[in-house]
């Protein structure tokens, strides 16, 4: 049997159970994986909420994307992977099974384009955390054209996706100021960072923090960074947003994420995460009950998570 969590109608994370369904088979050019850890990210809870509108004709749903685990079954034409491959990966593309398919699950089925072999000596739990916010950071900063003299200013650097994408950014060369808390100063700093609390005045510390003009902004936050932006006098292309609203866009903000992301990014940050170059908060890790995952999931909901939230699925 394959445990799941499930939402057959959306709305706070207390429509979220667990059920016991058959495990689903990998079709053509697909794996199955025995999950051993899966990450939550905001755009889960968005999607089981209604945030983004959504069809109830198509539920049930599973829940979340990032995922680290085993290969127990291959599908046809895969041979770039084995079963009892270690793997890890974030769910992109539409699988061929017709059973809800989400990474808070005893098994799932992934596409072999979303998914890399996980590195010897990197543990589940922080593979798990990678996903979204790597794909994220690497399309971001991919999107903002990034190089060793840049001096970028990122915002909510203390989180999931900040987080890696000043980390990415520091393996660039570039210089990087982080906006964060004052609380998250210090681990900002081990990033590599200079860390700026947020706040009134921000254009002026952010100016006497920097050692040269600042040149690129990513927003991980909210539309006040792109009014930052502009007061830093950056022009259209220099600033990203990975929040898109309206006043974002009119102000000529670039939306991107991990729409922007290529193959081998998540590879990447997985080997510079096992080497030691990279490192990933995780805040918590859950087990894998209904009732700890809405725990979570009611958490992450407040925006104030440092690192990631991470289930142990077993």
């Amino acid at each position: 049997m394959n445990r799941a969590i499930q939402y057959r109608t959306f709305g706070a994370p207390e429509v979220l159970d667990i059920v016991d369904a058959a495990a689903p088979d990998p079709g053509e050019g697909e794996v199955r994986v025995s999950v051993r850890a899966a990450g939550l990210n905001p755009v889960d809870w968005k999607m089981f909420s209604g945030s983004f509108g959504g069809d109830q004709s198509k539920l049930p749903q599973g829940v979340a994307k990032d995922f680290a685990g085993v290969i127990d079954a291959v599908g046809d034409g895969v041979t770039e992977f084995a079963v009892g491959d270690e793997v890890l990966g974030s769910l992109r593309k539409a699988v061929q099974s017709d059973q809800p398919n989400g990474a808070l699950a005893d098994h799932l089925v992934a596409s072999v384009l979303d998914l890399t072999k996980k590195p010897s000596g990197l543990g589940f739990v922080d593979s798990a955390s990678l996903g979204i916010p790597a794909l994220t950071a690497c399309g971001s900063l991919r999107a903002l054209e990034l190089v060793a003299d840049d001096v970028i200013v990122v915002s909510a650097a203390s989180g999931g996706v900040g987080s890696l994408a000043v980390q990415v950014a520091v393996d660039a060369g570039a210089a990087v100021i982080g906006i964060a808390s004052e609380s998250n100063a210090e681990y900002l700093r081990s990033l590599g960072a200079v860390p700026v609390a947020y706040g009134p005045a921000i254009a002026s510390r952010v100016r006497a923090a920097a050692p040269a003009p600042v040149t690129k902004l990513l927003d991980c936050f909210g539309e006040e960074y792109i009014d930052l932006a502009l007061e830093l006098g950056l022009s259209t292309g220099s600033y990203a947003t990975i929040v898109r609203t309206e006043g974002s866009v009119q102000k000529g903000a670039t939306f991107t994420g991990s729409r922007d992301a290529q193959p081998g990014d998540l590879a990447r940050v997985a080997h510079l995460l096992a080497n030691g170059t990279l490192s990933v908060s995780v805040a918590r890790v859950y087990p894998f009950t209904a009732e700890s995952v809405r725990e979570a999931y009611t958490q992450l909901q407040t925006g104030h998570v440092r690192g990631k939230l991470v289930v142990e699925v077993s």
